[in-house]
């Protein structure tokens, strides 16, 4: 699916469209797992889903970041307590989302200048 065109700074990793299987940032199209900033450089994730953890999560996230995306379609193994419980106590919202609806709330949070990081893993 393709977004209608919003005023993002040049720089900014907005999502341009998506599929089940991968996601294109500004022009560039990504079918492996990625770890999207709102600026700067996108960078490999190197976890698939059924392995994540808080650990990694804060390992892979900057000071100033207080929302973390995970982004995959199938997170019906995933123990989401311990994650969700580490990460609240240290003052960071995080959410669970499927891709479609993790693209719009990337956009979104993009828009209102917040500081998130997405996580958009595919397999």
């Amino acid at each position: 699916m393709k977004f209608n065109e919003q005023n993002f700074n040049k720089n900014s990793n907005n999502i341009k469209s998506y599929s089940k299987n991968s996601i294109k940032v500004q022009n560039k199209e990504y079918n492996y797992n990625v770890i999207v900033p709102p600026e700067n450089k996108i960078t490999k994730c190197k976890i698939n889903i059924n392995s994540i953890s808080h650990e990694y999560i804060i390992k892979n996230i900057e000071d100033n970041i207080n929302f973390v995306i995970i982004a995959s379609n199938n997170t019906g193994n995933v123990d989401k307590t311990p994650i969700i419980l580490e990460l609240n106590n240290r003052d960071i919202g995080i959410e669970f989302m499927n891709v479609a609806s993790a693209c719009s709330s990337h956009n979104i949070l993009l828009a209102e200048n917040r500081n998130f990081i997405s996580f958009f893993i595919f397999n």
